[in-house]
């Protein structure tokens, strides 16, 4: 890896409105409840998977790949965009989505669909499985590293400090962990930027190294992966701040009505939105990113 461009960011910004255009297709056509929680992490995934990770999409099983596992389990539909969006298989599969027999299914099935390196589960059960596919490829001698996203609601399950702690104890140096804060799940009265404050206070209690970027500036998160590679004793966490269901201001006004299935006026009128938000984008020059 190594530090972008203008042009380069501009590429990932494109790529990350396209996928943002396609979640939206994607969850209007299955009608599920995901809008929100899958626009959140659009920009990070879209780093990780178009500058980051070392994959070959002609080779899901490269056994010296990076791997990738998506705690947030709701968020799937990211997940898939991106994967149809690298390649590793076709874009139309998309619009099957959650159909009996489709190859994209609402949890997330390692044997059925290509890219994908962890099952889903219930909130807080993703680090757990990073941790034991950390541990794996540091035994065989394969060096690849292993990144979990995980939602901030999942930092009340207590499964997740075990599998904290358990990853300081065994010095998983080659495991990061992603969690997105905005806020919307944790029931809690203080602001994001508290809470992330709080959760990060608790990860170097742990022994963990703590770093901290926009969830949605490709060019901060890109640095910060870079940052994080292959450096320290032990596991590293990046707490990124997101906006909740962003790019599409119904989705931006609340958990609540995001976790409606949306309808098709508003599936017209984000695709709408984010048509325009790529004409702002283009307007602007890779010079000024």
């Amino acid at each position: 890896m190594r530090n972008m461009d203008g042009n380069e960011v501009l590429a990932l910004e494109r790529t990350a409105l396209e996928v943002r255009k396609d979640v939206v297709r994607m969850t209007g056509l299955s009608r599920a409840p995901s809008l929100g929680p899958s626009l959140s992490v659009v920009d990070i995934m879209t780093v990780l998977y178009f500058h980051t990770l070392s994959i070959r999409t002609e080779d899901p099983k490269w056994p010296e790949r990076d791997r990738f596992v998506l705690s947030k389990s709701n968020a799937c539909p990211a997940l898939y965009a991106i994967l149809a969006r690298r390649g590793f298989f076709d874009r139309e599969e998309l619009w099957s989505f959650r159909r009996l027999g489709a190859m994209l299914q609402g949890t997330l099935d390692p044997k059925r669909t290509p890219g994908i390196d962890a099952p889903g589960g219930g909130p807080g059960t993703g680090l757990g499985i990073a941790n034991g596919i950390a541990l794996a490829c540091r035994m065989e001698t394969v060096p690849s590293r292993v990144f979990c996203l995980l939602g901030d609601r999942e930092l009340n399950e207590g499964s997740i400090w075990e599998s904290v702690l358990a990853a300081s104890l065994f010095r998983l140096k080659n495991l990061t962990a992603i969690v997105e804060v905005n806020g919307a799940g944790t029931g809690a009265p203080q602001g994001a930027e508290d809470y992330k404050e709080m959760a990060g206070a608790r990860f170097e209690a742990f022994g963990w190294r703590v770093l901290r970027t926009d969830g949605h500036c490709v060019r901060s998160l890109a640095e910060a992966f870079l940052e994080i590679a292959g450096v320290g004793e032990g596991p590293s966490v990046l707490l990124a701040n997101t906006q909740w269901g962003k790019g599409v201001a119904s989705a931006e006004k609340g958990r609540g009505r995001s976790m409606v299935p949306p309808s098709r006026e508003r599936v017209e009128n984000a695709l709408l939105e984010l048509e325009k938000a790529g004409k702002s984008l283009e307007e602007g020059s890779p010079d000024d990113r």
